[in-house]
Order: C-alpha cells, then sequence, then structure tokens
C-alpha cells in the first residue's frame, strides 16, 4: 500500500511539474515600457533577435519625457498592470 501511495504521489509531483514546466515554455508577449527618444528605436530591432531566439514576442509603449515619470509610478503603484519591463 505505501508504495502505491508514493508512487501516485511522486507520478502526481511529475505531472505538475511538466505542467509549470510546460507554462513556462509558452510565455506570452513581453511588454516594455520606454521613454520615447532615439535610443528606443534601436531596442524594436534589437527585440527581434530576441523574439527569434526565444520565441518571445516584444510589444512597446514608448512614453514622451514629460510624462515618462508619472508613468513610471503609476505602473509602479499598480503592480505593473501595463508594463512586464520598465
Amino acid at each position: 500500500m505505501k508504495s502505491t501511495l508514493k508512487l501516485t504521489l511522486g507520478l502526481t509531483s511529475a505531472m505538475f511539474a511538466s505542467t509549470a514546466v510546460s507554462n513556462v515554455a509558452q510565455a506570452e508577449d513581453l511588454t516594455l515600457c520606454w521613454a520615447a527618444w532615439d535610443p528606443a528605436n534601436a531596442l524594436v530591432e534589437l527585440s527581434k533577435d530576441f523574439t527569434k531566439e526565444t520565441g518571445i514576442g516584444m510589444k512597446f509603449e514608448f512614453v514622451p519625457w514629460t510624462n515618462y515619470a508619472d508613468r513610471f509610478l503609476n505602473e509602479l503603484n499598480s503592480k505593473g498592470k501595463l508594463c512586464d519591463l520598465i
């Protein structure tokens, strides 16, 4: 009986572990919030290589400098509802 219970627990643990790994492997797009200035254009180009290598897509939210501090603080206070990366 004990060996059956151990086997069942082991298989259940393996099933949950494989489910967790597959969910991580199927990552969705990441959203990067960044100040709108010239280097921001380079990020778009760099993201193409990142997406090609990882399969993770990138979305961009370019914020004008005059609004960036407010957007940044709002994002922190909302616990990152819009941006995955700042």
